[in-house]
This record gives C-alpha cells, sequence and structure tokens, in this order.
C-alpha cells in the first residue's frame, strides 16, 4: 500500500482522476515502481497522457506532499484518506468519492448518523427560524447536522446544533487555512470543538466558484438525507438536492410562502416530485429511520431565576418572533422597561433578538 504522502504525491498529477488514483492505491506497487511502470500499464489503470508525461518528474509532487503533511502539523489538522478507518462510510459509496479529506476537529463514529441542512444565503426569518429548529431538534436526537458554512441557512444550522450541544460538520470549498470571509472562520474554529470542518482540497487553496458544487455533494454524501429549508429555483442548495437525489439519498424539502421568491425553489422540489414534504423535524427522522426519542422542553414551564419583570416578558413569547412594541402591549410596561429586561433575558440564553426589534425564545 501507497503512503500517505505518496498518495498525496499522485493526486497532484495533472489530470488525474478519482478512480485512477484509486486504482493506482489499490495496484499494490511501490510508488517507485509506479512511476517507473511502462505507460501502457499505467494507461490501463486510467492514467490520462498529461498524466503519463508528468509522472516520471515527480520531485515537485513529493514535495508539495511533504508541505501538505507539515501544514496539517502545524495547523492540528488530520489527513485523512479513502482506506482510513475514519473516512466516513456513507461517502465511501457515492461516485468519485474524494480519496483525501483535511480535516479539522474529529469526524467521530457516532457522525455515522447525519442530516444535511442547506438553503439560501438571503434566509428570511421564516427560513431563520426553521433552519434552526431542525438544527436544534436533530441535535437532542444525536444526530449530527451537516452543511457548508455559507452564511444564511448554513450558518444558522451549525449554530443552532451546537447551542443545543450537538455535533455539527461543516464541508467547505477551500483550504482549512484560507476559509473567507473571517465570520465563517471564526465560526469554523467554533465547529472544531463540536464536530469537524472538512475538505478535499488542499492547504493554500481559495475558494473558487467551480468548488461550490463539488463541495455540495460531499455535504449530502455524508448525509442519509438532505433537507432544503429556503431556496429559490437556482439556489446551490438545489445543486445539493440533485447530488443527493444521484446518490439515492433521501430529499426533504421545507415548504415556504408562495409569495415568497426565498421559497420557490423548496416548494418546486416538492410540486415537482423531487422532494419530500417535511413538516416537522420528527417526520424527517422516522422517513430516514433515525428513531430517536426526542427530549421534550416543555415551553410553557417557567424560566429559572427570573425577575417579576423578565417572567412577564418571557411568558408573551414563543417561537414566533414579537415586536418590542407588542411586548411593552402585553406587558403594560414602558420601552426602556422592556429593553433592560430583554437584554437581561438575552445574556441568560433564553430569548434571542431577530432583526427589526423582533424577539423569541432562545
Amino acid at each position: 500500500m501507497l503512503s500517505q504522502p505518496d498518495i498525496l504525491a499522485l493526486g497532484y498529477l495533472p489530470g488525474i482522476t478519482s478512480a485512477a488514483l484509486r486504482a493506482l492505491a489499490e495496484s499494490g506497487a511501490s510508488f517507485r515502481e509506479i512511476i517507473t511502470a511502462p505507460d501502457e500499464e499505467l494507461a490501463a489503470l486510467g492514467l490520462r497522457r498529461a498524466a503519463l508525461s508528468a509522472i516520471r518528474a515527480s520531485e515537485p509532487y513529493m514535495e508539495r506532499a511533504a508541505a501538505q503533511v507539515g501544514m496539517a502539523a502545524k495547523l492540528g489538522a488530520a489527513i485523512i484518506q479513502f482506506w482510513d478507518d475514519r473516512y466516513p462510510d456513507a461517502l465511501r459509496q457515492i461516485y468519485a468519492p474524494p480519496i483525501t479529506l483535511y480535516v479539522m476537529g474529529e469526524i467521530q463514529e457516532g457522525d455515522a448518523r447525519a442530516i444535511a441542512i442547506v438553503g439560501t444565503r438571503g434566509a428570511s426569518v421564516y427560513g431563520r427560524l426553521a433552519a434552526e429548529r431542525y438544527a436544534e431538534r436533530f441535535a437532542f436526537a444525536g444526530v449530527t447536522v451537516v452543511s457548508g458554512l455559507a452564511r444564511g441557512i448554513d450558518t444558522y444550522a451549525h449554530a443552532a446544533a451546537m447551542r443545543a450541544g450537538g455535533r455539527t460538520i461543516a464541508v467547505i470549498a477551500s483550504g482549512l487555512d484560507a476559509i473567507q470571509p473571517a465570520i465563517s472562520a471564526g465560526l469554523a474554529e467554533r465547529i472544531r470543538d463540536h464536530g469537524a470542518v472538512i475538505s478535499e482540497y488542499p492547504f493554500g487553496v481559495k475558494a473558487l466558484r467551480p468548488y461550490f458544487p463539488q463541495r455540495n455533494r460531499i455535504v449530502s454524501g455524508i448525509s442519509a438525507g438532505t433537507v432544503v429549508v429556503e431556496s429559490d429555483e437556482r439556489g446551490g442548495a438545489l445543486i445539493t438536492a440533485g447530488f443527493a437525489l444521484d446518490q439515492g439519498r433521501e430529499v426533504f424539502a421545507v415548504p415556504g410562502p408562495i409569495s415568497s421568491p426565498k421559497s420557490r425553489g423548496t416548494n418546486m422540489l416538492i410540486r415537482t416530485d423531487r422532494a419530500r414534504l417535511t413538516q416537522s423535524p420528527e417526520d424527517l427522522l422516522d422517513a430516514v429511520g433515525y428513531h430517536i426519542p426526542i427530549p421534550e422542553r416543555d415551553g410553557a414551564a417557567p424560566a429559572p431565576d427570573l425577575s417579576l419583570f423578565e417572567q412577564q416578558i418571557y411568558d408573551v413569547l414563543g417561537g414566533e418572533p414579537v415586536h418590542v412594541d407588542a411586548i411593552c402591549d402585553a406587558t403594560e410596561m414602558a420601552s426602556n422597561e422592556v429593553l433592560v429586561n430583554l437584554l437581561s433575558l438575552e445574556f441568560k440564553g433564553l430569548v434571542r433578538q431577530m432583526a427589526g426589534k423582533m424577539f423569541l425564545r432562545g
């Protein structure tokens, strides 16, 4: 079997495919035997002309491979290849699986139970709340939440899973050391302690437009199912859904208002029978066979250690956003009093503020 650096080096050959790299690695030949083998033998294993021309001068590729191993050690990241026990089994089953994964954090055995949550970058309040609800309930059920670390639905799903004490995996379209923008890099640092950030791209590679669709095949590939929360008719989330269908995985869509452009894609998936309608995290978990009891949280129970005014405000709030003026009317409190107590509730993790001075229970 070739060593990890050997496989990395061969992966740099121009035009080499995932299938050809697997064939080389599984041929049983040593690295020296491979780079000195006759062209016809290498061609029979799937190497194209450009790779055949380059393989004889392998030193630069070995140097690049050594640099990758060194960078992984420096960043505390792992390089996991197709034959490694840590490689996600579900990902092995897709067409053209990535041979090498660069991993920040840890892929655990329990991550085999995973659902992808994807959607638009420009999420509405409805989309955000739906993504957070599904991610939170999946986390309570011990199901890993997978997404793509983009702003919008992806970010809300990752963050909600972590708030609920669950695990989440982010699949990115750049090297682990080249995550942009800064806010995404910060979220990735948090995720590494609650799951993993993974990429098929080596260190130093910046995200380019063609990389995102390729990234999406991994998002769906490591998941038992993909739920599209909110998307227009050309969104990247629909590309992920397409990959999931091709991979024989379940696809679900959260229905949205017929007047909202952000729900045209999800509604279209349902209308054309490309996705199953989901109205709750529980119906989705049942559909994929994850019959795991989800701890119920009694929303009517009083929150602990609240002042009289905090309790009044907390009782007004629920799972849907309420404007601060409506809270003032319901509690008969002045706006400055309401805002002070809302801030206190936010610090206690019991209330969240949405855009436009809208609040709901955290």
